[in-house]
C-alpha cells in the first residue's frame, strides 16, 4: 500500500467517510452476494469509512475489516461494529480463514508491481472457491492525485493478473460509472473472481 496514501487518509479522514459513507454501491453488493453463503466469513480489505463492513454485518455475514490507516479503522470500528485491522494489503497474514475478500476502490492504492504478490496474499487468505471481488479506476496509468497514489486497471491489466496466479478464476469483469452525482466521468473497473481448484494442480 502507498505510503502517502495511507498518510491523506489520516489527515482527511472526516471528509473522505462524509463524501463516500453514503454512497449507494448496492448494485455492487447484488453481484457479490449471488456468491455468498448465509453468515459466510468476509473480508473488508480496505474497510475506509466502515459503509461496506457495517452493511455486509447487518446482513448476517462474519466480517473482518482491514485497513493500512489507523483513522479509518477507527472510524469501521464506530461505524460498524465489527473486528477490525490496522493492516497492508502487503502484510496480510491469514490462511484459508475467508468465504470471501471485497476490495473495493482499495487495491488501487497498491503499486502496480506489488499487485500481482497482493493477489496472491488474498488467494492464501480464501478458502478454496472462496470469491473476490475487487475494482480499480479505469485505466492503465499510475499516478499521484490530490496527495495519494493511484495504480488504475483496465482489461489488459486484469488479464495479466489472471495468466499470472493459477489459483484465480475470472468470473466477471465489468466497468461501471462512479456512483456519486459528481463524478459522473469516473469509469470503474470491476472484478468477481474466484479462488478455483480447476485451475490448480491438485492432487
Amino acid at each position: 500500500m502507498i505510503t502517502d496514501s495511507v498518510q491523506y487518509y489520516e489527515t482527511h479522514a472526516d471528509e473522505f467517510v462524509n463524501s463516500t459513507v453514503n454512497a449507494d454501491v448496492s448494485c455492487l453488493y447484488v453481484e457479490f452476494e449471488k456468491y455468498l453463503k448465509p453468515g459466510c466469513r468476509i473480508m473488508d480489505l480496505g474497510c475506509g469509512s466502515g459503509r461496506d463492513s457495517k452493511y455486509f454485518a447487518e446482513k448476517g455475514y462474519d466480517v473482518v475489516a482491514v485497513d493500512p490507516s489507523p483513522a479509518m479503522c477507527a472510524k469501521t470500528r464506530e461505524i460498524a461494529g465489527v473486528s477490525t485491522y490496522t493492516l497492508k494489503a502487503e502484510d496480510l497474514t491469514f490462511e484459508d480463514e475467508f468465504d470471501a475478500v471485497w476490495a473495493c476502490a482499495s487495491l488501487l492504492h497498491v503499486a502496480r508491481e506489488e499487485q500481482e504478490n497482493v493477489f496472491r496474499i488474498i488467494c492464501r487468505a480464501l478458502h478454496q472457491d472462496g470469491v473476490l471481488y475487487c475494482s480499480w479506476k479505469y485505466g492503465s496509468s499510475e499516478r499521484t492525485e490530490n496527495g495519494r497514489s493511484f495504480t488504475d486497471f483496465d482489461e489488459d491489466s486484469l488479464d495479466f493478473i489472471l495468466d499470472s496466479i493459477s489459483e484465480l478464476e475470472l468470473i466477471k469483469s465489468w466497468v461501471t460509472v462512479d456512483v456519486r452525482s459528481e463524478r459522473p466521468e469516473q469509469k470503474w473497473m470491476n472484478a468477481m473472481m474466484r479462488k478455483s481448484c480447476m485451475k490448480m494442480e491438485c492432487i
